[in-house]
């Protein structure tokens, strides 16, 4: 009879230790998740914040293109857009692109890097220089970026669409 209770106690010990570690478990994976949770939520904003930037022109604001895109970006994005000009027709078709998020999500991420994918629609105006009438167009694009973290901020180091396709009016 007492090996037999010496036995249950045994087995009762182990089953409360596997219960304190299982909560213990338990309690660190959702700390982790969590704090997961909020870097993906930083590169989401983040990627959104780079995408509609790069989405978005306006011809009476031309150099307020590129000072934004800069603020958002580093390495080679930084340096391309730092190095580059607005195009005169754009200005001169008086050019307007505005483009909203539809869903950005994060692909993967680590401590320093991450990437992104992005769904943007696009409106594109502009006056069509041989008949003066303002043109637009919707399109739908996606885009992958590639995001790393410089002095605490997530930035895009580079960033690639893939894919882009006209929006169908319903007439409206």
């Amino acid at each position: 009879m007492t090996s037999a209770r010496g036995v249950m106690v045994v087995v009762g010990g182990l089953a409360g230790l596997l219960l304190v570690i299982s909560l213990f478990s338990g309690w660190q994976g959702a700390s982790r998740l969590r704090g997961q949770g909020q870097d993906m939520s930083a590169v989401e904003d983040a990627a959104r914040e780079f995408v509609e930037a790069y989405g978005s022109f306006d011809f009476r604001e031309p150099d307020a293109y590129r000072i934004r895109l800069m603020e958002l970006s580093t390495g080679a994005v930084h340096e391309a857009v730092s190095t580059s000009q607005v195009d005169p027709a754009s200005v001169g078709q008086q050019q307007t692109i505005a483009t909203d998020s539809v869903i950005v999500s994060v692909t993967a991420l680590s401590d320093d890097a991450a990437t992104a994918s992005a769904t943007v629609e696009q409106t594109r105006r502009a006056t069509d220089p041989a008949t003066g009438q303002l043109r637009e167009q919707r399109v739908r694009q996606h885009v992958a970026c590639r995001l790393v973290i410089v002095n605490g901020r997530w930035l895009v180091a580079e960033f690639r669409l893939t894919s882009q396709e006209p929006i169908e009016s319903n007439g409206n």
